[in-house]
């Protein structure tokens, strides 16, 4: 099916409204609303009530997202929890969900045509990595970004900036910057995107999250984040199933 941007896995069936931003994000119990920044539709204007779906993915691959999804949504209810400033906790999470859950994203944006004038297909060894087929491509994925989205909301919501490179074939989609609930986070589909951020291709993003520069980390142990009343809390990734701690120990994550 031609409008599923996973088809190139063969099984489609009728298509779905899938979320753009999952659904789960905004169900935390943060009472926030639905809040999506920094997307336009194909057609012009902002998007609508209930443009938050797009029919982009067929029901059959669209299911198989869902643990992704349900990632997303673990790390929103944490997020909720930590506005109470005596809240002390934290929560670990396998890193290749969250990864996969922000190259799906991302996507989502991208096919829905909300990122610029045409609508964007993924390669099909991206499409083959965010279902979990393939490992992600060394240094493309997830990446943490110190600092907070200056534009975040107390009652949350979520911001997405698209990125853009010029290649001997065109300009490309090579990433985006994805904020949840203040969270920033980049999502790199090119080798060099965050090199080149961080040496200011974009002048503009170089403060924009932290008046110390731009700094993104690479399939990140741990992101610690900084709250305006109670200490930091932290989100522990794992990778290739290990919790990687700053004594250089480790531990086995998810625990069989």
């Amino acid at each position: 099916m031609d409008k599923c941007w996973a088809n190139s896995l063969g099984g489609c069936d009728s298509m779905s409204g899938e979320h753009i931003f999952s659904n789960a994000i905004f169900k935390a119990g943060c009472s926030c609303p639905i809040v999506i920044e920094g997307v336009r539709r194909v057609r012009g204007g902002e998007p609508t009530h209930g443009a938050e779906k797009s029919n982009i993915l067929c029901r059959h691959h669209n299911s198989l997202l869902s643990p992704l999804d349900a990632t997303a949504g673990q790390i929103a209810k944490f997020q909720a929890a930590a506005n109470d400033e005596s809240f002390n906790g934290s929560i670990n999470i396998e890193g290749e969900l969250f990864e996969r859950w922000l190259l799906k994203t991302v996507t989502n944006v991208a096919a829905a045509g909300w990122t610029g004038p045409k609508k964007w297909r993924p390669s099909a060894e991206i499409v083959q990595a965010i279902y979990g087929y393939t490992k992600v491509p060394e240094r493309l994925g997830l990446y943490s970004v110190d600092g907070v989205d200056p534009n975040h909301r107390p009652s949350g919501g979520t911001t997405f900036t698209p990125l853009h490179m010029s290649t001997p074939q065109g300009m490309m989609l090579a990433g985006a910057y994805v904020t949840i609930h203040g969270m920033p986070l980049l999502a790199a589909f090119h080798t060099q995107l965050a090199q080149s951020l961080e040496a200011g291709a974009l002048p503009g993003m170089l403060t924009h999250f932290s008046s110390e520069g731009l700094r993104h980390l690479h399939h990140p142990g741990a992101i610690v984040m900084s709250r305006k009343r109670g200490n930091p809390v932290i989100i522990g990734l794992s990778w290739n199933g290990l919790l990687r701690y700053a004594d250089g120990t480790t531990a086995v994550f998810p625990r069989p």
